[in-house]
C-alpha cells in the first residue's frame, strides 16, 4: 500500500454558489480531507478563484490545496485548460487519481497514468428533453458519454441516476457505484432562539410558512405550489429561496392573478449561515420537481428537523426516506391534502421530524467518505481512513 496518495478534484463548482453540484463538491472534499488527514493530499483544480467562504475554509486545511491555471494563456483559455491541459498539471503534481465532481473527465489522463472517477448528478436533459434545446442536449450527451467511457469508475448520485445511465447511455452497471451526497455540517448544529429571531427579522419571515429552495425554473414546478395557496389556511405563507430566472416574472404574474402575492416571499442572496434557521422556522419543506438526480436541500431539511413533502418519480423518495410524504407531480389536490396533514396533525409532524433526522444519518460526512474511498479502492487507490 502506498504511504500517501494525491487526489485531484475538478473543483470548478466548489468555488461557486449554492447549487446542488457546488454543495456536493465542497461536501465531498471536506469529508475526505477529514477522513484521511495523514494518508492523502487533496488538490482542488479551479479555472479562477472567486470569493466563497466555504471554499476558502477548505483551502486552509493542512492537507488541501487550491490550484489555478499556470500562465496567462491558460487563464484566458480556462475552458480548454479544464478539458485538456489540466492533465499535464496533475502529472507534474504527481496526482494519482482525478475525481470529476461534476460529470467531466479531462482528455489524456490514461496516457499520463492517472486513474479517474466521475460523479454524475443528474440526467434531466435526457429525462426532460422538452425543457432543453436540441443543441444543448446533443452537446451534453456527447461530453457526458465521452467522460463515462474514459472514467475508471462512475459514482451515481442516486439509484435513479444509475438507472438513467444504464437506460440512456448504456453504461455497464458493474462500473457504477451509487453514493449519495450530504450537506454542510452547519445544518446539524442546533438553531438558538436568538439566531432564529435575528434571521426572521433580517428576511422579514412570516410566522408560519412552507419553505421551497431552488432556482425559479419550470422543472421545479413552483407555479404548481403557488396555485395551492388559495385553498390553504389564511395564515400559512410560502417562502421561496433561490436565484431568479426568466421564469420569475411568470411566477409573479401568476401570484397576482391568484391574489396571493402578499403570501409568497421571494428571497434572493440569502447568506449560507442563515439557511439552517430558515429551515428551522418552516412548517414543512416542499420539493415538487419534475425530476431530480439528488436533492441536497431535502437532506438539509431532514437534518435540521423539518417534515418533507416531495414529488414521486425520480430520486426524491430515495433521499427523503420512508417517513416523508410523496405526491404525484401536478396533483394539486394531493399536495393540498399532504400539507393539511402535516399542518393539522402535530403527532404526525413530530414523527416525521424524529424519523427524518434518523434517516439523515446515512448522509453523514464520515459515511459518504467511507463509501467514496471504497470506490477509489476498486481501481487500486487504497487510502486508509
Amino acid at each position: 500500500m502506498k504511504r500517501s496518495y494525491t487526489i485531484g478534484f475538478d473543483a470548478k463548482h466548489a468555488n461557486r454558489g449554492n447549487t446542488m453540484q457546488s454543495s456536493y463538491a465542497r461536501f465531498v472534499i471536506d469529508a475526505l480531507s477529514d477522513a484521511c488527514p495523514k494518508s492523502a493530499y487533496f488538490r482542488m483544480y479551479i479555472e479562477h478563484s472567486e470569493p466563497h467562504s466555504d471554499y476558502e475554509a477548505l483551502a486552509e486545511k493542512p492537507n488541501v490545496e487550491s490550484m489555478e491555471p499556470d500562465g496567462v494563456v491558460w487563464r484566458k483559455l480556462s475552458w480548454l485548460w479544464r478539458m485538456w491541459h489540466i492533465g499535464r498539471d496533475m502529472e507534474r503534481g504527481d496526482v494519482d487519481l482525478f475525481h470529476g465532481l461534476a460529470g467531466l473527465v479531462p482528455l489524456g489522463l490514461e496516457r499520463r497514468n492517472i486513474r479517474s472517477v466521475v460523479t454524475v448528478h443528474s440526467l434531466e436533459f435526457l429525462r426532460l428533453r422538452r425543457h432543453f434545446s436540441h443543441v444543448y442536449n446533443f452537446y451534453r450527451r456527447a461530453i457526458m458519454l465521452s467522460s463515462m467511457r474514459r472514467a475508471d469508475r462512475i459514482i451515481a448520485a442516486s439509484e435513479c441516476v444509475k438507472q438513467d445511465l444504464m437506460r440512456y447511455l448504456h453504461i455497464d452497471a458493474d462500473k457504477i457505484d451509487v453514493i449519495y451526497g450530504g450537506c454542510h455540517r452547519r445544518f446539524a448544529e442546533p438553531v438558538t432562539d436568538a439566531e432564529m429571531a435575528r434571521v426572521k427579522e433580517r428576511y422579514n419571515l412570516p410566522n408560519r410558512y412552507l419553505l421551497v429552495a431552488g432556482r425559479h425554473n419550470a422543472r421545479k414546478n413552483l407555479s404548481h405550489i403557488i396555485e395551492t395557496l388559495p385553498q390553504m389556511e389564511g395564515d400559512l405563507d410560502i417562502v421561496i429561496v433561490g436565484r431568479g430566472t426568466a421564469q420569475t416574472e411568470t411566477l409573479v404574474r401568476r401570484m397576482k392573478a391568484l391574489g396571493v402575492e402578499g403570501r409568497v416571499h421571494l428571497l434572493y442572496g440569502v447568506a449560507d449561515e442563515d439557511m439552517p434557521a430558515i429551515y428551522h422556522g418552516a412548517t414543512a419543506y416542499l420539493m415538487l420537481s419534475l425530476y431530480e438526480g439528488f436533492s441536497t436541500t431535502i437532506v438539509e431539511a431532514l437534518t435540521v428537523g423539518v417534515p418533507v413533502i416531495a414529488s414521486r418519480g425520480s430520486s426524491l423518495e430515495e433521499v427523503g426516506g420512508p417517513d416523508s410524504i410523496y405526491v404525484k407531480s401536478g396533483d394539486r389536490k394531493a399536495l393540498l391534502e399532504a400539507i393539511n396533514r402535516v399542518v393539522e396533525n402535530e403527532e404526525l409532524r413530530e414523527q416525521m421530524i424524529e424519523r427524518g433526522r434518523e434517516y439523515a444519518q446515512r448522509f453523514r460526512p464520515e459515511v459518504i467518505a467511507y463509501n467514496v474511498l471504497n470506490c477509489y479502492r476498486r481501481i487500486g487507490i487504497d487510502i486508509p481512513m
